[in-house]
């Protein structure tokens, strides 16, 4: 089936839809959303080539999804834990997402900020 096709079946209709008072904009929580915003551009399940950058224990996990006859042969993933901010952007370039690789990069970015763990400074009397 085209993307197109796939986008006009499950654009009202997925369990992963989420709405929120007050704000207009339909948010989804499918994978391979980098945005998590319903619409046909960032939708995992209607594109048939999809990046997703999750968090692990300590780095990040980056999948791809490409046009493969089954499903599981499908998603490739890679943990990355050395510079992951930098390497999730060189494999957005050479997989072929490079439109997205700028998103990837500030989702991947976020995840590392959110691992380093803060030093707490001792108060001085002055």
């Amino acid at each position: 089936m085209s993307d197109a096709l796939v986008w006009q079946v499950i654009r009202n209709n997925s369990a992963f839809i989420r709405t929120q008072r007050g704000i207009g904009k339909r948010f989804s929580t499918e994978k391979f959303n980098l945005k998590k915003v319903n619409s046909p551009k960032y939708s995992g399940l209607a594109n048939k080539h999809a990046i997703d950058v999750s968090a692990a224990p300590k780095g990040v996990v980056v999948s791809t999804k490409n046009e493969k006859g089954r499903p599981a042969k499908a998603v490739s993933t890679a943990t990355l834990s050395k510079t992951p901010v930098s390497s999730v952007r060189s494999l957005a370039k050479n997989t072929g997402f490079s439109k997205f690789q700028k998103l990837a990069q500030r989702r991947a970015a976020a995840y590392v900020r959110s691992q380093v763990k803060k030093t707490k400074v001792p108060k001085t009397d002055a």
